[in-house]
């Protein structure tokens, strides 16, 4: 898909939000609430979505077998790669029972890892690696994304452009519910569900577009 942008505020949100509910002035509906609505939406948003995508790359370092996230904030690894090659993630437990039954004292050698699991942060690999590869340990993960903590039209959201609209009925539908209108709150929770499965189809479609061959499943490397 294209690059996304990222050109609208926290005033975007309010604005249209105050405007459909009636609020303009804040009385019912305030920055604090806006802003608690607006955090949650976004969080929602990635949790359906998961539109916000990063890549980092450091050293693979022949004997270490454990690396740690990056800072940004990680929500799931989408996929691991050793000197480009994807490296097959399991479970914990599945970790533990392939390597209790093929090498329980750990004394296998690699240039490649073959499996790695994540617990806590902590990346593991299996077995040891004998070769260090400058910026070879590719990660890609979705990342969580930022609070805002202001309703200012320099406080820009960190979902894309193209879910403004949704995450404005999010938060509508929160508002509406604090103003016990129970069946418009009800029916803006649906039509912020049934935009994220629209945006979500055309994203899949998108990739078929650019990737016609058969593509790994994320859920291979990410248990």
């Amino acid at each position: 898909m294209p690059a996304e942008t990222f050109t609208k505020t926290t005033v975007d949100v309010s604005d249209r939000v105050r405007t459909t509910f009636g609020d303009t002035s804040g009385a019912q509906v305030t920055d604090a609430m806006m802003i608690r609505w607006i955090n949650d939406g976004q969080q929602e948003i990635i949790n359906n979505n998961p539109v916000l995508k990063g890549t980092k790359y450091t050293d693979y370092v022949a004997g270490t077998t454990e690396y740690t996230f990056p800072t940004d904030s990680v929500q799931f690894i989408e996929a691991v790669y050793v000197d480009g090659r994807p490296i097959k993630n399991l479970s914990p437990q599945e970790y533990r029972e392939y390597v209790l039954e093929m090498d329980p004292e750990l004394e296998a050698l690699s240039a490649y890892p073959s499996i790695w699991y994540e617990r806590n942060g902590v990346i593991t690999f299996y077995p040891k690696g004998t070769t260090t590869y400058t910026n070879g340990l590719k990660l890609e993960y979705v990342k969580t994304p930022a609070t805002v903590n202001a309703i200012s039209s320099s406080t820009y959201l960190t979902i894309p452009d193209r879910y403004l609209n949704h995450l404005v009925d999010y938060v509508l539908a929160q508002a509406l519910e604090l103003d016990e209108n129970y069946t418009a709150s009800q029916y803006k929770k649906a039509q912020f569900r049934e935009g994220l499965d629209r945006l979500n189809q055309r994203e899949n479609i998108s990739q078929l577009d650019y990737y016609p061959t058969v593509m790994m499943d994320p859920d291979d490397y990410y248990g």
